[in-house]
């Protein structure tokens, strides 16, 4: 299996993950409905929504979408840096809102992992033309 398309799977992973918890937010179901502030929770969820429709893109063809990765990864970065502000000096530690870091972060380890610093499958198709 090539670095392509375990980027691929996990691009697809960070999709339906997206989507799994973006539909709560936007809805305000479950402990999003106890957020006091819900337009910032339904506009995270969009935001959300919005990377994982981005995720299914790239999945398609890495190589070519590498600015959307990089806005995933981005994201991805910056949110679990927020979880874990929130965690440890907000002194939020009872928030659930925990659970999401462990995937986040090995999520962002494998984006890094296996992004296509060097663009060689493309190259090797634009030879041929």
């Amino acid at each position: 299996m090539t670095r392509l398309r375990l980027l691929a799977y996990v691009l697809y992973t960070y999709a339906v993950a997206g989507v799994l918890v973006a539909v709560p937010l936007i809805f305000s179901l479950g402990p999003a409905a106890t957020v006091e502030n819900q337009t910032s929770v339904r506009v995270l969820g969009a935001a959300l929504l919005a990377l994982s429709l981005g995720a299914l893109a790239t999945a398609r063809d890495p190589v070519r979408n590498k600015a959307l990765l990089v806005v995933e990864m981005l994201f991805t970065g910056l949110a679990a840096l927020a979880l874990v502000w929130r965690l440890a000096v907000d002194h939020k530690a009872h928030d659930r809102a925990w659970l999401l870091l462990p995937p986040m972060l090995v999520c962002l380890v494998l984006l890094l992992l296996l992004f296509p610093y060097r663009d060689t499958a493309r190259r090797g198709a634009d030879d041929e033309r």
